[in-house]
């Protein structure tokens, strides 16, 4: 039977050094690849899977699907992704240890079902402490079901969890949990107990952002005619406001200077989703002229608008 590496999911061999899957001895875990990549983080950039590849390979199966993605994450285009899954799916929020103690659960699931449409159950998995959190086996045991692919973004946690559910079982195994992008390049088969899980390569979106800390809302009062440039990204607001950023990057504050772009209104307390795992959260209805063209504007999370 062949051996598949336990980092990138492909076939080992030991013939062709310039191939896939090269080891120089077939009883390893790793392919020289991802033995370089585990220990000294080196990579080629164009290693990639497809979108496409993995959606037609999962919706050609049999199972369970769990998609991880952290909140910071969540986005009109992560959750398109999700719903092209055929399979029965969970959605899994990954990483929950950093959410604000505002961000209840509870209400994260009522506004994933007003905002995106999402009528699955949706779990919260901490990384820090994986088994005091929902523990996607006994999802599966409730379901019946014994087969199940963990999907999902770049570095969302898939790795990591099914790591510490080898841990917990005393399975002396581990997925290779790497930064960059495309670690996994192929499915990679658990079995642990009566379960087969398959780790499967994640889905880039133009942010490949890691987020594994709380982050720590800014806010700012707003007067007319103030911009604020967000990395790349520029908003004149044309009469008094508060905003809160929810992001990394670093703040701007101009005043009274011309960009070219376009006017859009924004209602009150709406997120202005900025697809770099940040959002700006405009607290009272406005309009503004951006120069961004990747918006997308939605009810916050705990915004009267979507209650």
């Amino acid at each position: 039977m062949s051996k598949k590496c336990m980092g990138c999911g492909i076939i080992m061999q030991d013939k062709d050094l310039n191939a896939p899957g090269y080891t120089p001895n077939i009883t390893h875990d790793y392919c020289k690849r991802c033995f370089q990549l585990k220990h000294y983080g080196i990579k080629k950039e164009n290693e990639s899977i497809s979108e496409e590849e993995i959606l037609n390979k999962v919706n050609k199966a049999k199972g369970l699907a769990f998609f991880f993605v952290d909140f910071y994450h969540i986005n009109k285009k992560s959750m398109n992704i999700f719903k092209k899954i055929d399979l029965s799916k969970v959605l899994v929020i990954s990483k929950c240890d950093t959410l604000r103690k505002e961000m209840k659960p509870e209400k994260i699931i009522t506004w994933l079902k007003k905002v995106y449409k999402i009528d699955e159950q949706v779990i919260f998995v901490s990384n820090k402490d994986y088994l005091k959190s929902v523990n996607i086996l006994k999802v599966m045991e409730s379901k019946n079901i014994h087969k199940a692919y963990l999907l999902g973004l770049t570095n969302a946690g898939k790795s990591t969890t099914i790591n510490k559910l080898l841990k917990a079982n005393n399975i002396k195994k581990e997925i290779l949990v790497n930064k960059k992008p495309n670690t996994t390049l192929d499915f990679i088969k658990i079995k642990i107990k009566e379960n087969i899980l398959f780790d499967t390569p994640g889905f880039n979106l133009e942010d490949n952002t890691l987020i594994n800390e709380e982050i720590k809302p800014l806010s700012y009062q707003i007067n007319k005619n103030t911009t604020l440039i967000i990395d790349k990204n520029m908003f004149t607001f044309l009469n008094e406001n508060k905003v809160v950023y929810y992001g990394k990057n670093k703040i701007e504050r101009k005043y009274d200077i011309n960009i070219d772009g376009q006017k859009i209104k924004v209602e009150k307390n709406s997120d202005i989703v900025l697809f770099d795992s940040s959002f700006l959260n405009v607290k009272e209805e406005c309009e503004l002229i951006t120069n961004s063209n990747i918006l997308e504007i939605r009810p916050n999370f705990s915004g009267d608008n979507n209650e």
